[in-house]
């Protein structure tokens, strides 16, 4: 179906392919085979790309497409995150044919002026060295460095220089990880040098010990690969290599291959014995068999080791596919309790001090003396340790063999159950339908009542459906809700208040103020008698009965002070899965328009896990701690970012923030409020934002549940083109 792009100048040489034009939201509808055609043959040697398309769902993966005699050419269209570009190209030879590919799954996309032109030499000379000399001028040495941009490149590939600063762009289509590899884990000689002449003073200082674990499913193929990665990262420094101790623990099978590593194999008892030699704060780098060590590797450990206090250590890794190659890498947040229960997120290669291992228990888990214990049940362990500290290196340090080769076994329930029943806590474990574990805390004995406050302005299309979910739709029993009217003056509206407040669970109280978000749900707390507050919008849906029994069992643990829920669009797409700070703005939701069946990045989208902040759409928190906090901001942030702020108060006043996917609802976003659509609200945003950079400065550089190796344009948890990583041997 071909339809010519609506509001295109009269000259415009496009028409959309294999989409439908959607009058009534002005959007077009498509898929994978979605195409911009350019109308006419291809004339001149570049060409210039300007105007907007945005993409509203799917992918934002822009590409323009050439035909050529040896096939499709693609080439990456970055844009800003509001789906402007302005992008000149070099028109490949023989190329007769060129079109736009906006979607690699169904979606809505939107064109806004949308021009194609040819140029002339100097014009494409001009536009590419504009943009390498205003990034030069603008950026600092360390971003230029982050980047992968230098002189010499400049001088020697300019056009290599534009692409990737295009790259940097909030939209820009995602780099293949082996060009990422190639371009930010490659050792420049001098940096090569410098780690081997670094790793024997380090190995000498700090005595580390390797302990390799066999697994069920070792084979002598995994053990020559761990053996080499080892070999590798000491290289041919035969100093290095005399100061490694390296242990092995397998009880099936001898383990004699070649190596140049000293090892030692032994029983349970045995490898006991020999971590009890060790003095308490020398480091142990326990790894199974099969898995490969980086080259770098262990420089970074020891280096981290020694720059840090923490108890243990995890690095990010990525897997190995049946060829050897590597694949989807694993950049994984900072310290997360939560997600370790759900997920076993850190991995099975940890660096843990001799005192801590000991400490932990760890070797007596064993039920079996002829059984290796697995480390998701050391994780667990170190974790419940007294004043535990644990530190992550946001580097891959580590290669895990895939599914199809041998991956690591299956998360167990039974594990985390016992770790929870070690502390106290009543829950129920249980596998989901992604492969990782759901934990149901028990909701404590008396139920706490909590008080849902829902702030509202007429809308009773809206208000009507989430009062009735909640007081009907709702499994838990104690509850009540406070409506908080800010000046309705809707009829209808007002005789639903009289009607819904004779149900004695319903109090609706009077805010006859301007709009002031912070100070209407201040004020409601202050008529609270729930001992549990829940900040609840007026145009949210209840989807799960249990989401506020959910909320309340996980805000139970004695130092959670904020639980937050997952909210989907009508769509049953997601809008609201936790919040990251800093990037992409001022504070954005985290896998935002997923579709709800996906599990996310890493299976984030749905496990619960510690995060910065959560929105206050749907937020569960004490009423005693959020009136020792002061609530909500109602000075600064009387509309926007007030609920992150308070989220970050509560973790900076040494609290956890948790988010929940067992806690579901509906959101239609700022139904009530409206956009930022007028220069007024827009200027009000701006302070706002402006604000929040400057009381939370330090988390806005790099938020510990975002790793700063992924996009830090956008929150959408892509490869960066520009990693925020200080690596060891970097000046």
């Amino acid at each position: 179906m071909t339809h010519m792009a609506a509001k295109m100048p009269a000259a415009a040489t496009w028409q959309v392919q294999a989409a439908s034009w959607q009058p009534e939201s002005g959007t077009w509808l498509g898929d994978s085979a979605s195409r911009i055609e350019l109308i006419g043959g291809l004339t001149g040697r570049w060409l210039a790309l300007s105007g907007g398309i945005q993409v509203l769902d799917g992918s934002a993966e822009l590409h323009v497409c050439f035909l050529t005699p040896a096939g499709v050419v693609q080439l990456p269209v970055p844009t800003s995150l509001k789906g402007t570009l302005a992008e000149v190209f070099c028109i490949p030879d023989g190329a007769s044919q060129a079109w736009l590919q906006p979607l690699k799954q169904p979606g809505r996309f939107v064109l806004d002026g949308l021009q194609w032109q040819p140029v002339s030499r100097w014009q494409y000379q001009w536009r590419l060295w504009r943009r390498i000399a205003l990034f030069c001028w603008r950026a600092s040495r360390a971003q230029r460095q982050q980047a992968g941009i230098d002189w010499p490149l400049v001088c020697r590939a300019p056009a290599e220089c534009y692409r990737r600063i295009g790259q940097l762009r909030a939209c820009a289509p995602e780099m293949d990880y082996l060009e990422w590899q190639q371009r930010f884990e490659s050792l420049t000689a001098r940096q090569r040098k410098a780690v081997q002449q670094r790793l024997p003073a380090l190995l000498a200082k700090h005595r580390l010990t390797l302990v390799l674990l066999e697994q069920e499913s070792t084979t002598a193929t995994c053990w020559q690969r761990t053996l080499a990665s080892i070999e590798l990262s000491l290289g041919l420094n035969a100093a290095a290599v005399s100061k490694l101790h390296c242990l092995v623990l397998a009880t099936a099978s001898e383990v004699d291959l070649p190596c140049r590593v000293p090892r030692q194999q032994c029983s349970h008892d045995q490898l006991q014995q020999g971590l009890a030699a060790l003095e308490p704060n020398q480091p142990v780098l326990i790894m199974p068999a099969g898995v490969a060590l980086a080259p770098m590797a262990l420089c970074w450990w020891l280096e981290a080791f020694e720059a840090s206090a923490a108890s243990w250590l995890y690095s990010d890794h990525d897997l190995l596919d049946d060829s050897g190659q590597r694949t989807a890498p694993q950049f994984k947040p900072d310290w997360s309790l939560e997600l370790a229960r759900s997920s076993h997120f850190t991995g099975d290669t940890l660096l843990v001090k001799a005192g801590a291992l000991l400490q932990s228990g760890w070797l007596e888990s064993a039920t079996l003396k002829d059984q290796v214990p697995t480390v998701q049940q050391l994780v667990l362990q170190l974790a419940e340790l007294p004043d535990t500290c644990v530190q992550h290196i946001p580097a891959i340090l580590w290669h895990q063999p895939s599914l199809t080769a041998g991956a690591q076994p299956a998360l167990s329930a039974d594990v985390v159950s016992q770790h929870l029943s070690r502390q106290g806590i009543t829950a129920r474990v249980e596998s989901n339908s992604h492969g990782y574990l759901d934990i149901h805390y028990a909701v404590p004995q008396p139920v706490p009542l909590v008080s849902v406050v829902i702030p509202t302005r007429n809308m009773l299309h809206l208000l009507k459906p989430c009062v009735a979910s909640v007081l009907d739709g709702t499994d838990y029993p104690a509850v009540e809700v406070l409506i908080v009217d800010n000046q309705s003056d809707d009829p209808a509206t007002l005789n639903y208040f009289a009607e819904i407040a004779q149900d004695p669970r319903v109090r609706v109280l009077r805010f006859d103020q301007p709009f002031n978000y912070s100070a209407i749900n201040n004020y409601a707390v202050q008529h609270a008698t729930g001992e549990l507050i829940c900040l609840l919008n007026n145009d949210t849906e209840v989807i799960r009965a249990d989401w506020l029994a959910q909320m309340v069992g996980q805000l139970s643990q004695p130092d959670v002070g904020i639980v937050g829920a997952r909210l989907l669009f009508a769509d049953e797409r997601v809008q609201h899965a936790g919040d990251v700070l800093g990037v992409g703005g001022c504070a954005t939701h985290l896998h935002f328009r997923l579709p709800a069946s996906e599990p996310g990045y890493m299976g984030r989208a749905v496990l619960s896990q510690d995060l910065s902040a959560v929105t206050a759409a749907c937020l569960l928190t004490r009423r005693a701690l959020y009136q020792e906090l002061g609530g909500l901001n109602e000075t600064e942030l009387t509309v926007a970012f007030n609920d992150v702020d308070y989220c970050l108060k509560v973790r900076e006043a040494g609290w956890r923030v948790l988010y929940t996917p067992l806690a579901l609802l509906y959101h239609y976003e700022s139904v009530s409020r409206g956009k930022d659509d007028n220069p007024v609200k827009q200027r009000r945003a701006a302070q706002e934002a402006a604000y929040m950079r400057k009381r939370w400065a330090q988390i806005m550089q790099g938020d510990p549940f975002y790793n700063p190796n992924l996009n830090g344009t956008a929150a959408d948890f892509r490869l960066s083109a520009a990693p925020r990583v200080s690596k060891p041997w970097q000046p």
